[in-house]
Order: structure tokens, then C-alpha cells, then sequence
């Protein structure tokens, strides 16, 4: 191991070590940074920042973690980060790039003083080669300008959550010889692996691979394989040839274990690797899973021939305390959540999300729906529809071999006259990727929905207008109209506060629904009765392919003004600091997730009451459940269908009551008080 200089990391020194000697140089550039909330660079002309000014801090980052949910708005702006590299002399004839996972929303880059090229675009990572802009063997300048201020030709442009500034993701100095597999196409590994053929008995794979070179491909070849959870290698190609910077590499493999969603995610590790004058000069290693699937318009979603009902839930890229700055830590957190809730599919919305979502997708056994971020309200022109044909592109070639993903979504609550764009939105999904199906989120019926594979609907019956009971009528109504469509729901719920409460929430509540969700009471009850019958009314209709909850997550949206909590979208299964799980939640563990007992009761944090008489509500995953107040038994029920059990109008005494129920699942209890 060679001396490295010294802007490593300890974690870069430690990737370094763990690469072999063959493969590219992957540098963490995460640490060292200066920023400061202005544009700086340049002054009055691009130049670089000086990379000692400004406050030190290490990504990822985004300078709105402190004022996202301020009433004052958060800021939309400049915002300028600087840094050195010492780039060794040996880095001389060698080749390095920059990756960045993601910048909001334009990005302006910077080496030496020269001006690298920008990004428009907030959620998509993008590569820029400075090969030509440094200078081995000395200090060389890093000046990255971002700027998350409404840009009509960058989407998105409007929508119910908050567009933060900065490098709120990893970035990476990626260094290679000469020949390489590219990181320039569109950003991605430079490597789509097409599953032409995939069943139980046979998977024909081809491997697309762009190739680049600082002079000709004389020489280059490239070899392809797969190999198994063991590490065996069990199909591969083992030479051919570049052609115009491509090589398309074939492989098959008799009975293959098929990826199975979350009953059996199994990942096969796919190697690239190019060979100059028969010695290796890079590779590229993925892990990927075979598996096939549908939708039929009357039977629902297939996975490797078997139905299954795909239970999902909507998740933005915002936490309380950090905006959109989250850390494989806080990823992890989330999914740990969808895995205690028993979700099967995630819709992560509305934009592509970071890269390791879709890892750990793949390796937990999610089935996804991701999408760009056209979204709302927009002004129309041809730079911003060229900007969402940009995004789609960098969303499907950088996220391709990822068998979580089924869904590519095209827009959601569009209200214009979008059919061209959707229509080439549409064509080119098809034209990069056959094997997806497209999708349209709508909360309106436009001709437009019809264009894409599947359409699904927001809906929130309810809670912004009708009842609950509209929601199955709704259902029945679309899909008799429409035989043909493949239908999903893509957004439902409604709010709840872990802070707001009543005794009672039935049928006689829902009245001027639309006005009760834009005030400040939003009891946690209500979001619970509009979560039950939601799913109750999904659960029953097979040809809904799939459903998703809005939200996982309590977030961040500066146009809010409701709830316990201004500047935030309280429709979450959880709170927005990831720490109180709402009754809804509970509802949806005890239907979903049926390998641990769950036995909740609901209204607990009711802890104070002025109305003696109230109803009482729990979810079990047992047949039947035991209910006590103050250590008396008080009834017996049996779960219905969907895990509930309900004793109305129940009497406290003046005082405390000690509320239990109990079940072969357990026991759960709270202490409410009638004054």
C-alpha cells in the first residue's frame, strides 16, 4: 500500500485496503469542507473559494437543518463549499472523477478556478471527470455552489414539502487508469444488466457495458459473471470485445434462485471487469437479484408467478433536527420501521432518493415505486420538460439493476395539459427499461393517467372531503369504468397528532371534513377510524395491485399551518423524530406483520379526560382479547378481521382508571385520568 495523502479519511484509508490492488481508487470526500451560506466564488467572476473561510463541516450537509421548520420560511439561496485536495504526483496519467449522490437543486462545481460543469437537479447523483483541471503533486482547489432557490426549469418547482440546499449527500473522488468502465453515463455504475429471460428454470442475462478511454479501445475486453451467495461463480462471459465504447457481455443460468421479495431477497454479486492488453484495469461489482413479475387489471400484483398483495407505505428523505441531511444510520432506522410495520413495497416519494435506499431495498426484499419529481403546479417551457426528461434518464440508468424497483413514476398531481409530456416521459421509460412497468399518481381523472402502464390515485376520503365509505364505492366505480387499467392507490390517510384527542370517532364525525383538516385539532383517533376503513376497503378488492400509506413519516412542508405543529405534514404513521409510533401504526403492525405478537391499546397518551364515557380501542394479533379497568374484567371480545377489537361507550370512573387489555399477545395498559 502506497503512502496516501493526507485529505483520506480514516474510513477512505480503510475502503482503500479493502479494495484489490486491480480495482479503481473510491476516495470519501465527506470530511474538510468550508462552507458558507452566499455564493463566494469568484466574486465577480467564477473563481474559486478560498477553502479556509467559511464554517467547517463534513457531509452530508444542508445549511436548512437549522431553519426548515421556522415560521420565517427556511432560506432559499446560495450556499458555497470549499476544500482542498492534495492529489499525489502519482495520480499523474491516471484519471479521476467526482461523484455526487445528490445536490440541491443546482450545482456548480469548481477545480482550480475553472469551472467543471453543473448539475440541475436535486435528487439524482452526477459525475463530472476534472482529470484535465488538476494538478499532481500539488494542492488543488474544490468549490461546489449550490442553490436551492425555485428555478422554472428545474424540477421540481412547487410541492407539499420543503426543497433544502446543499451536498446533503456522500461525495466521492473516483480514480482510474486510463481505460474504464464509466462513470459518465448518466451517472451511473457504467454497467445495465437487462434480464432478457427470467423463471424458474432459466435466466438469460445480457450486460450492457460503457467503456471509456482517453485514446482507443484497441486492447480493451471485457468479462462478465455471476457469482452466488458462497461466492461460486455460476454463469459468465469471459472476453469480449469494445466496440464504439460498449461491450454487451451474455450469460445465462439454469434454475437460478430467484429474488422473492421479503420472503427470500436473494442477491447473486454480477462482476464486470476490463482487461487492456489482457491485464484488468477496472471493475464494477453489484449485487443484483433475478425475478420476474405483472399486474393483470383483475387479479392484482405478481411476483415470480404468485400474487401478492403489495402493502406499502410513502416515505419523504426528512427528519426532525437534520432536513434532508440523513446519514446510512438513519436509513437503517426507517427501514427497521417498515420492517416492524410488516410493509411490503415502499413508493419513495416524490424524487429518487439516496442510492442506499435501494441496497438495502434490495437486500430487506421491498418491491419500490420511484419516481421524478414532477410534481403540482408548474410553469411550462422546453428547458423545464428537457430537465425531466434529464431526470428520468439519470433515475432509470442509475438505479437499473436494482430488483426492488418495479414502478417508475412519471408525475404526481399534475393538473395541466401534460399528455406530450407524458407521453415521451412514457416512451422513453420504455425505451431504456421494457421491463418496468410506468406509473401515473393522480387525485383527478385527466385523460393523461391512462398513458402510463398502471394509475394509481390519491385518495383521502374523509379526511379533505367525503366519508370513508365513498373510498370502496370509488374503487368499484374506477375499475368498472376502466376493466383495462391496473389500478393502485397511491397515496391515502390523514393526519393525527400524538398530542390531540377524543373519546369518540365514528360515522357522525365526518362532517365539513375538508375544514376539520385544516385546523389545528387533528386527534389521533380520527387518523386511526379513516386508517381502518381505508384498508379495510383496499384489503377487500384484489384488482387494487397495490396501496401506499401517506405518510410513514410525519415531515417537513413550509406550507403548513395545522396540526399540533406548524410547517408540517402530520399524516405520518410516526412521529417526525422516528419516536412515538401513533395508534395507526399499531393497526397496520397487526395486520401486516404477522411473525410477532402485537397487542395495542390505542388513545394511551388520552392521559387527562373530561368525559367519562368513552370508547375503547385495540388491535391484536390474537383471536380474541381481555379488557380491564382497574383490575376488573371488563369484557371479552374477538378480533374481527383486521386485527381490532372495539368496546363502545365504556364508563370511567371519576379519577384514575387503570385501563389493560390483554390477549395470548399480550398486554398493554394506560392510566387515564377523568377530571
Amino acid at each position: 500500500m502506497r503512502n496516501r495523502p493526507s485529505f483520506l479519511t480514516a474510513a477512505a484509508v480503510f475502503l482503500l485496503l479493502a479494495l484489490p490492488s486491480h480495482a479503481r481508487e473510491v476516495i470519501s470526500l465527506n470530511d474538510s469542507w468550508r462552507f458558507t451560506p452566499a455564493r463566494v466564488a469568484g466574486m465577480n467572476r467564477w473563481g474559486g473559494a478560498n477553502p479556509n473561510a467559511g464554517e467547517p463541516v463534513s457531509l452530508p450537509h444542508t445549511w436548512n437543518a437549522a431553519d426548515f421548520m421556522s415560521n420565517e420560511g427556511y432560506r432559499r439561496g446560495y450556499g458555497t463549499y470549499a476544500r482542498q485536495l492534495e492529489i499525489p504526483e502519482d495520480y499523474r496519467g491516471k484519471r479521476v472523477f467526482l461523484r455526487f449522490e445528490g445536490a440541491g437543486s443546482l450545482a456548480t462545481v469548481l477545480v482550480n478556478n475553472q469551472l467543471v460543469g453543473e448539475h440541475r437537479g436535486p435528487y439524482n447523483a452526477f459525475v463530472f471527470e476534472i482529470t484535465d483541471y488538476l494538478r499532481p503533486g500539488a494542492a488543488n482547489s474544490l468549490t461546489v455552489i449550490c442553490n436551492n432557490e425555485p428555478q422554472f426549469d428545474i424540477a421540481p418547482q412547487s410541492g407539499d414539502f420543503n426543497l433544502y440546499g446543499g451536498l446533503y449527500r456522500d461525495v466521492w473522488m473516483e480514480v482510474t487508469g486510463p481505460e474504464c468502465i464509466s462513470p459518465l453515463y448518466f451517472g451511473s455504475c457504467g454497467v445495465l444488466i437487462h434480464q432478457n429471460l427470467v423463471n424458474e428454470r432459466r435466466a438469460e442475462l445480457s450486460a450492457e457495458v460503457h467503456v471509456s478511454s482517453t485514446g482507443d479501445f484497441r486492447g480493451c475486453e471485457v468479462a462478465f459473471w455471476l457469482e452466488d451467495a458462497s461466492g461460486r461463480e455460476v454463469a459468465g462471459k469471459k472476453s469480449t470485445l469494445v466496440n464504439n465504447g460498449i461491450a454487451t457481455c451474455f450469460v445465462g443460468l439454469d434454475r437460478p434462485h430467484l429474488w422473492n421479495g421479503k420472503e427470500d431477497p436473494y442477491l447473486y454479486k454480477a462482476v464486470t471487469v476490463l482487461k487492456k492488453d489482457g491485464v484488468e484495469v477496472d471493475r464494477v461489482e453489484e449485487q443484483i437479484g433475478l425475478r420476474y413479475f405483472w399486474v393483470d387489471a383483475e387479479k392484482g400484483f405478481f411476483l415470480n408467478g404468485r400474487h401478492l398483495k403489495l402493502q406499502g407505505v410513502c416515505r419523504h428523505q426528512d427528519w426532525a433536527g437534520i432536513a434532508s441531511a440523513l446519514t446510512k444510520e438513519n436509513h437503517l432506522a426507517d427501514f427497521d420501521l417498515f420492517d416492524e410495520i410488516g410493509a411490503n413495497a415502499l413508493r419513495l416519494a416524490h424524487y429518487p432518493q439516496a442510492k442506499f435506499m435501494f441496497q438495502e431495498a434490495d437486500r430487506r426484499g421491498y418491491v419500490v415505486w420511484e419516481e421524478i419529481p414532477f410534481v403540482s403546479g408548474y410553469v411550462a417551457s422546453q428547458a423545464f420538460e428537457d430537465n425531466l426528461r434529464l431526470q428520468l434518464r439519470e433515475m432509470i440508468l442509475q438505479n437499473y439493476n436494482h430488483p426492488s424497483i418495479c414502478f417508475w413514476g412519471l408525475q404526481n398531481e399534475v393538473h395541466a395539459d401534460i399528455a406530450a409530456i407524458i407521453g415521451d416521459l412514457n416512451d422513453i421509460a420504455h425505451g431504456l427499461d421494457p421491463g418496468r412497468m410506468t406509473v401515473n399518481a393522480t387525485d383527478q381523472e385527466l385523460p393523461f393517467i391512462h398513458t402510463s402502464d398502471g394509475v394509481a390515485w390519491n385518495k383521502y376520503y374523509g379526511w379533505y372531503y367525503d366519508t370513508v365509505g365513498d373510498f370502496g364505492k370509488f374503487l368499484d366505480d374506477f375499475h368498472a369504468q376502466y376493466p383495462d387499467d391496473r389500478l393502485g392507490i397511491s397515496e391515502y390517510g390523514g393526519g393525527g397528532s400524538v398530542l390531540h384527542h377524543v373519546s369518540k370517532y365514528g360515522p357522525a364525525d365526518e362532517k365539513d371534513v375538508r375544514a376539520s383538516s385544516r385546523n389545528r385539532f387533528h386527534p389521533e383517533e380520527k387518523q386511526t377510524y379513516l386508517h381502518y376503513h381505508d384498508w379495510k376497503a383496499i384489503a377487500e378488492r384484489d384488482f387494487v395491485w397495490g396501496s401506499f400509506v401517506w405518510n410513514m413519516f410525519d415531515f417537513a412542508s413550509s406550507m403548513r399551518k395545522e396540526g399540533d405543529t406548524d410547517n408540517q405534514n402530520d399524516k405520518g404513521l410516526v412521529t417526525h423524530d422516528r419516536k412515538t409510533r401513533k395508534d395507526a401504526f399499531y393497526f397496520y403492525k397487526a395486520n401486516w406483520n404477522k411473525s410477532e405478537p402485537t397487542m395495542h391499546l390505542c388513545s394511551k397518551n388520552f392521559t387527562e379526560r373530561e368525559e367519562p364515557v368513552t370508547d375503547i380501542v385495540a388491535f391484536s394479533t390474537a383471536p380474541s382479547v381481555k379488557l380491564y379497568i382497574n383490575g376488573k374484567l371488563a369484557g371479552t371480545a374477538r378480533t374481527d378481521a383486521y386485527a381490532t377489537v372495539r368496546w363502545e361507550d365504556v364508563r370511567l370512573s371519576p379519577g384514575e382508571n387503570t385501563v389493560t387489555v390483554r390477549s395470548a399477545a399480550g398486554a398493554d395498559s394506560a392510566v387515564w385520568t377523568v377530571k
